[in-house]
């Protein structure tokens, strides 16, 4: 049946024809059932009436809709319509990338970062047992954003053949290349094996990433011929031209890399996907390094470092706090740095007790310098050692031992500060006021932070009480009203104590830091936290925030909580770069990956956010919420067995029952919503932005405002969330959603 837009293919309708190839049509349609676009693919009817073949694809298609990636397009569905068989795939919004190639070749970066991401798409699907077979830029979409998207694993070698092909050439034949007067297909991203009939595997998927790499770099492919046998011929038996006599501004390995690629005997390239990432990651970063601007052994623009936590040379383990401790306040006083870069706390301390090579963390961490050190301390004495090193080449930049009395602490921590920002030819600002805190009061405060990194009620609790010991030896330490600040903001905001009793407290605490201490990053920043989350009072909030981030420039923590507050005003684009500078900053912390999916979701990022979902779990198995929120992502981008599986891991119930009713309202399963929704109701009060989130997902709106309504008498925290998150679009269109906005102060 012709399809024409504005026709039906079941509960799809035409929008547009935007395409045509080996494996079909393909229609840009919209599925009435989920009110979305869709990439739909009509299969040629030399398929759908061969049984063999017609199978052969269904088994094929079942492989590739396992693939769950960034850099794949997502294939939803197999179906059949009126005797029509065909796929539906996620629709990419973007161009392909035989379009993007430049005839003079794209930027080394830009090479780079392409050849990066097809290279990680081949990973995931190779692990998975699927090969493509017909890898070439018309089957890689790159979004308008830039990321890129590969199309149809797994689906080539079901093409039919091409008039005059033999069956050999058959699974390419689906990007027309003029040849002596007849159409042929991919000829020129065909490995050798492919040319000569032979059985293909991962390793010729290489072959044709190889090719990719060198037309990206050069604006032109490596073989060519003016006939099919001709093109063919130089594939089996040419060396191309090496691309560093192609283009001389191109990273100096980059060729040996697409050499190896492109060689003829598959046992001579790289084995696996992974090996050719991983190259082109060591190239990226070799790249940042040594572009201009960049210091010689750095990994950017500006000088970097990570504060590796230092190692407790003690006999007795107790002191583990005090040399974590140590490395904590360090890293946060150089985070005062505008010129410096410094890794966060979570990732710097994830190499806690591991025997790497220095040089490899440093590259993990994306910096040029790490600063390392070890603490002895037996009763009132103490021995620093501290050394600064370079990653490039892991030389000392600086190291000193510090033999000192607790009470001296201080004055050692400026000097080790001083002596790495002299290194770095960076500017260090102000000194630490080292008489308002004596020894017993700082140790006190070490070991409360160490029980507050912990985040239990348990934990927070004893934390409180460990700060308040503190602040009664030494009234006068703006660090640690502020460190108790932020542990009663916590009690409040998790429910882990009265939250009336905490928020009060929080405030209290936060005040008399600022009081004591103007110029204390962190305790304008706590006073931002209670301000919005526990009082709603935002744009005192944020003035806080901005506060704290020019006085610490270089603080993830504060980057994260500015772009949650630009984003709940519902500036993405600002929200959004603090989110992704804020994962930079610790890229292996787990909640600067699940801030950066939240953010991205909030714009409408659904891949970029299910993939910073991913790796806040990886990071962090069972991170609370993470399973839920990335489970109804999958469901926004009709994933439903990968949804419902992913829902199902959230191991807190709450968020559990919360994700499962949205489900299974969208699958029409009502009485299992009710039921979901009925348990997620028992969990009591905290818990009303999530029942609101379910009726307006359920399009049951007055339920949906009577729920916000109380959230905002409550103050729960979620609120700060509803102008943007897309649970609550259903909302957007009533009367009644600008007048809330401007109740609880998120109005335009």
């Amino acid at each position: 049946m012709p399809l024409t837009p504005g026709s039906r293919l079941g509960s799809y309708e035409i929008v547009a024809r935007v395409g045509a190839g080996g494996m079909g049509e393909v229609f840009r349609a919209r599925d009435t059932r989920l009110r979305r676009d869709v990439a739909l693919k009509v299969l040629p009817e030399a398929v759908a009436r061969d049984a063999d073949r017609l199978a052969l694809f269904e088994r094929e298609a079942r492989m590739a809709a396992g693939l769950n990636h960034p850099n794949i397009v997502v294939l939803h569905s197999i179906e059949e319509e009126e005797g029509v068989r065909f796929i539906t795939m996620e629709l990419v919004d973007g161009e392909s990338l035989d379009r993007q190639i430049d005839p003079k070749g794209l930027p080394p970066s830009r090479v780079l970062e392409i050849s990066t991401a097809l290279a990680e798409a081949l990973v995931a699907a190779h692990e998975k047992g699927v090969v493509h077979r017909d890898l070439k830029p018309a089957n890689v979409m790159v979004t308008r954003e830039g990321r890129v998207k590969v199309l149809d694993f797994g689906l080539a070698k079901l093409a039919p053949p091409a008039p005059g092909v033999g069956g050999t050439q058959a699974p390419t034949m689906t990007s027309p290349v003029s040849i002596a007067g007849q159409v042929v297909g991919t000829v020129p991203y065909m490995a050798p094996e492919q040319v000569r009939g032979e059985p293909v595997d991962a390793r010729t998927d290489l072959f044709a990433l190889g090719i990719m790499m060198y037309e990206l770099a050069t604006g032109r492919r490596p073989f060519s011929g003016r006939t099919v046998a001709d093109l063919s011929s130089a594939i089996l038996r040419d060396a191309p031209e090496p691309l560093s006599s192609a283009r001389g501004d191109l990273p100096r390995d980059l060729g040996g890399v697409v050499g190896r690629c492109l060689e003829k005997d598959p046992l001579d390239r790289f084995q696996t996907a992974r090996e050719v990432r991983d190259e082109l990651r060591t190239l990226q970063r070799a790249l940042e390094r040594d572009r201009p601007g960049a210091g010689k052994g750095g990994a950017a623009e500006t000088p970097s470092i990570a504060v590796l936590p230092f190692v407790n040379m003690s006999r007795d383990e107790e002191n583990e706090y005090f040399s974590d401790g140590l490395a904590e306040e360090l890293l946060n006083s150089l985070a005062k740095i505008p010129e410096l870069k410094v890794t966060g706390r979570t990732s710097s301390f994830a190499f806690k007790g591991k025997q790497e090579d220095l040089r490899d963390i440093g590259q993990k961490l994306g910096v040029s310098t790490l600063l390392e050190g070890s603490v002895r301390k037996a009763g009132n004495r103490v021995r620093i050692t501290a050394q600064l090193i370079k990653v490039s080449d892991g030389f000392h930049l600086w190291s000193e031992t510090y033999d000192r009395v607790l009470d001296d602490i201080f004055a050692v921590q400026d000097d080790i500060a001083r002596a790495v920002s002299n290194a770095l030819h960076v500017t260090l600002l102000g000194k630490r006021a080292a008489s308002k805190a004596n020894a017993e009061s700082y140790q006190l405060a070490l070991r409360g932070n160490h029980f507050f990194q912990q985040n239990t009620g348990p934990a927070i609790a004893t934390a409180v009480a460990l700060y308040r010991e503190a602040i009664a030896k030494s009234p006068d330490d703006a660090s640690a009203w502020a460190a108790l600040a932020r542990a009663h903001a916590f009690q409040a905001g998790y429910g882990y104590a009265d939250r009336g009793e905490s928020q009060s407290s929080a405030r209290e605490a936060a005040e008399r830091a600022i009081v004591l201490d103007d110029g204390l990053a962190e305790a304008h920043e706590v006073m931002g936290l209670v301000l919005g989350y526990l009082e709603l009072r935002w744009k005192e909030a944020m003035a806080e925030l901005r506060r704290a981030r020019a006085l610490a420039p270089g603080s993830g923590t504060i980057m994260s909580s500015m772009s949650q507050y630009e984003g709940a005003f519902g500036s993405m684009e600002e929200a959004l770069r603090l989110a992704r500078q804020a994962q930079e900053v610790d890229p292996l912390s787990p909640s600067a990956h699940a801030n950066r999916a939240r953010i991205e979701s909030w714009a409408r990022n659904w891949d970029s956010a299910c993939e910073a979902h991913q790796r806040a779990l990886e990071l962090s198995p069972g991170m609370t919420a993470q399973h839920r929120a990335l489970g109804l992502l999958y469901l926004k981008r009709g994933m439903r067995d990968e949804a419902i599986a992913e829902i199902q891991k959230e191991p807190v119930s709450g968020y559990r029952d919360h994700g499962l009713a949205i489900f299974y309202h969208a699958l029409g399963m009502r009485r299992e919503s009710d039921a979901a929704l009925a348990r997620l109701r028992g969990m009591g009060e905290g818990w009303e932005c999530q029942f609101a989130s379910v009726h307006a997902g359920r399009n049951e709106i007055d339920d949906a405002f009577r729920w916000l309504e109380r959230a905002y008498e409550l103050h729960d925290a979620g609120i700060a969330t509803i102008k943007s998150d897309y649970l609550f679009e259903s909302l957007h269109s009533d009367p009644r959603w600008p007048r809330f906005l401007e109740t609880i102060g998120l109005g335009e």
